[in-house]
């Protein structure tokens, strides 16, 4: 498949400082037409202007970004659609955002980072939730910790409790203990959100931690975000992606 229209350019070494060290370059994926996803559709190329995006746990896993519609299959389960498990929100501009609270996705942020009444607010209540679960002392930055010898684990995490996001159509975000607690040591796992402050941009920023091995798909013909909660527990992860099956760009 080829294209003929693109829209690129080098730019000095310096504006990659604020990047991970491995960046290289920078992408867009927006509504801009500047955009990758705009410039593999425009004017009227054959790919859907949706965009996937797969992070993996570990860094010796490699994720993936996958442009156009499904299906997307998974090593060891070659029947298994991605699409077929995900729940969909609407995707708004800032402008229609500003009314609400609203929640910013970032591969940059290692954990989900929130506002302080927000942020107060999800640890007295998922502290009363674990309550019964031996605590540990606190590991910056977070604010609660547990001794995990303590827990009984399960396929995919620790038997934790769950963590459910309410997005703007009544769909649940469904966080379970492998994107919820960060294991600091062999003893210890904290509850992986940070306290962003009073005076923070975004009320909520989910991070890193809590999407990796999550399948989200941003569909921008019908402004709506598509999300799997963890891959785990269908025996797959993000690092598992079997591309020989189907057609991918």
């Amino acid at each position: 498949m080829g294209f003929s229209q693109w829209n690129a350019s080098s730019a000095p070494q310096s504006l990659l400082q604020s990047l991970p060290k491995e960046a290289i370059g920078v992408g867009a994926f927006s509504w801009s037409s500047l955009s990758l996803l705009y410039q593999f559709t425009y004017p009227s190329g054959p790919v859907a202007r949706k965009f996937d995006l797969c992070l993996p746990s570990s860094s010796r896993a490699r994720g993936v970004i996958l442009f156009g519609d499904s299906p997307y299959y998974l090593l060891h389960l070659t029947n298994f659609d991605a699409a077929g498990v995900l729940s969909y929100t609407p995707l708004h501009g800032d402008l229609i955002a500003r009314i609400y609270y609203h929640a910013r996705l970032t591969s940059i942020v290692p954990y989900t980072t929130l506002t302080s009444d927000i942020y107060s607010a999800i640890l007295k209540n998922f502290e009363k939730a674990a309550r019964g679960i031996a605590q540990a002392k606190k590991v910056a930055a977070f604010g609660l910790c547990f001794n995990t010898t303590t827990i009984r684990s399960r396929g995919h995490g620790l038997r934790i409790p769950q963590i459910n996001l309410m997005l703007g159509n009544g769909v649940q975000w469904t966080i379970h203990g492998s994107n919820s607690i960060k294991q600091v040591d062999n003893d210890v796992g904290c509850l992986a959100f940070v306290d962003g402050g009073k005076m923070a941009k975004q009320a909520v920023v989910i991070g890193t931690y809590q999407i990796k091995n999550n399948f989200l798909l941003f569909d921008l013909d019908q402004s709506r975000l598509g999300f799997s909660t963890s891959l785990l527990p269908y025996g797959t992860s993000c690092g598992g992606f079997y591309f020989t099956v189907g057609s991918y760009f």
